[in-house]
């Protein structure tokens, strides 16, 4: 029997089959254009209006009998939903997915708008002079998306020249396979010291350490990208001179070389005297390839540096591939939102706009335009209202350390206790953030301080991890449990022993009992081994160790 169309989310078709004869797409070949493209092959629709017309499909295989499989399921369409909540001129488009359900197990896909090539094609001069000439037109389009998705609160966590793609003349940014989706500045899962997946090659300092992988971390990478934009434009024959200078014991990284890159970038300008764009666009390269994420710049700055260009600075100029083509309304009232254009976000409202546009609220909340917000809330906005990420107007205040706005939020009856798909409430937000103002507020409110996210965190776990000594003193003083453990056996002890945060550790061994010091996760670490190899540049390690010890850590 054929599959029933279902809704995912609003506008993403998605089918679900269980007979090989059903599905309308069959193989064309494999797909070298894609990182990780062992997944992703080459199809060609066989049915309906569109019969004849060629994508691109990445599956993967769920095993529903095992444990991951609800988890993987879940990760997949969070992917797909990515992808949709993305929707780009220089994002690849996502035309359906499907679930293709067997007796033993189900297989998930994703079908995308095919490409000819990707970025790393170009870099390594694989193709004619002509298109590589193109490059220096792609920097505005990749500046321009990247502002675009960071503006809707997606990190894409893993850009690289593979992961951008080449479609007639477009470049198409792809594979969020592990981007993240949220405005609110919700904590990541990374645990300092312990790195998880990513790319290795183009990953920022402190991802390499195991830190956050945020929007920072995606200006770091892209800079790389740029660099190596710039060398295959102009200088192909300093390549090798590049590679050199981030390869050590085999292995190719900009997170363990940026001081050779700038000493590379250095000599490049002193030596081969470029031209003027050339200089502009490696000044940028600098700024991006910042060792300290605080100290880079943010997508939207460097969009309006590429939207101020001048015909002088040619080759350069903004990106015009869609200049002209209609913005749909609800498109245009988030970007309202997001700019803080009041006056128009009124005039919108007054015309009939829907004021429950997904993200509208969003927006204004992230950015404290507590005036939009206000005027949103009366047209009937729903101030509980859940974008693609599961977080309200609130978990966007919060996490942006907005008081104001988050007052305003909760007197109109915004729920505390809400949480986000990565299980996150509001007081997580603002904790991990160190946003005292908030915290207090929301606790005065009787938010659950005991509340866990999907991974087994309170909020005192996140204001531990960052060090955050004010907001870990009024969750303890609020009854925090400093017992709890994740869903890894970690405590707040062990967050803040491997941050090197020796305010915090004091005072969660004030509050701990014994046995608390010396618990293990489930790898058998305790927070003396966390202590131990925690990589925090501004870090109190020797002090940490010290009074673990002196508490009774055992040291063996």
């Amino acid at each position: 029997m054929f599959a029933t169309t279902t809704s995912f989310p609003k506008d993403l078709v998605h089918h679900v089959y269980t007979r090989d004869e059903d599905l309308p797409f069959t193989h064309d070949g494999n797909d070298a254009f894609i990182a990780n493209s062992r997944n992703v092959d080459r199809v060609k629709r066989t049915s309906g209006s569109d019969g004849g017309l060629l994508y691109a499909r990445k599956t993967l295989t769920i095993d529903e009998r095992g444990k991951e499989g609800p988890v993987a399921k879940r990760k997949l369409l969070e992917e797909a939903k990515t992808l949709l909540q993305a929707r780009h001129g220089h994002v690849v488009k996502l035309i359906e997915t499907y679930f293709f359900v067997s007796e033993h197990y189900t297989r998930f896909a994703i079908v995308m708008e095919r490409a000819d090539a990707n970025l790393d094609v170009y870099l390594t001069h694989r193709t004619s002079l002509k298109k590589i000439s193109q490059l220096a037109g792609w920097f505005g389009c990749l500046v321009g998306v990247t502002s675009h998705i960071h503006g809707l609160g997606i990190r894409h966590r893993d850009i690289k020249p593979s992961n951008i793609l080449i479609k007639g003349k477009r470049v198409l940014l792809a594979d969020f396979g592990i981007s993240k989706m949220g405005l609110g500045k919700t904590m990541p899962t990374t645990i300092p010291a312990f790195a998880r997946e990513r790319t290795k090659d183009y990953c920022a300092p402190e991802v390499e350490d195991g830190s956050t992988r945020g929007r920072s971390a995606d200006i770091f990478s892209l800079g790389a990208v740029f660099l190596e934009m710039l060398i295959a434009h102009s200088y192909y024959p300093e390549r090798q001179s590049l590679d050199d200078k981030l390869t050590s014991d085999g292995h190719r990284s900009y997170a363990r070389s940026v001081d050779q890159v700038h000493q590379f970038m250095d000599r490049i300008e002193r030596e081969l005297r470029p031209d003027k764009w050339f200089l502009k666009v490696i000044s940028h390269c600098r700024a991006m390839l910042h060792v300290e994420r605080d100290q880079r710049p943010l997508a939207d700055e460097l969009n309006l540096a590429w939207l101020s260009l001048q015909p002088s600075d040619l080759p350069l100029a903004p990106c015009t591939c869609f200049r002209g083509v209609d913005v749909s309304d609800d498109n245009k009232l988030v970007e309202l939102c997001r700019t803080g254009s009041l006056e128009q976000v009124e005039a919108y409202l007054a015309s009939g706009r829907d004021p429950n546009t997904l993200g509208a609220i969003h927006q204004a909340s992230a950015r404290g335009c507590g005036k939009i917000v206000q005027s949103l809330l009366l047209h009937k906005a729903d101030v509980n209202l859940r974008d693609c990420s599961g977080q309200t107007a609130l978990h966007c205040a919060a996490g942006y350390g907005h008081t104001e706005v988050v007052g305003m939020l909760l007197e109109k009856g915004a729920d505390v206790q809400l949480k986000d798909d990565e299980g996150q409430t509001v007081l997580h937000c603002a904790a991990g953030q160190g946003h005292r103002s908030v915290v207090e507020l929301l606790l005065s409110k009787n938010v659950d301080n005991q509340a866990t996210d999907a991974e087994g965190r309170t909020a005192l776990h996140f204001a531990a991890r960052r060090g955050h000594g004010d907001v870990v003193r009024m969750l303890l003083s609020g009854g925090a449990h400093t017992e709890v453990m994740d869903a890894k056996g970690r405590t707040a002890l062990h967050f803040a022993a491997g941050y090197g945060s020796e305010k915090v550790v004091e005072m969660l061994l004030k509050a701990v009992d014994k046995y608390v010091i010396d618990a293990q996760d489930v790898d058998g670490q305790t927070a003396l081994h966390f202590a131990a190899r925690g990589k925090q540049a501004r870090g109190k390690y020797d002090a940490v160790r010290k009074m673990l010890i002196e508490k009774g850590a055992d040291p063996r």
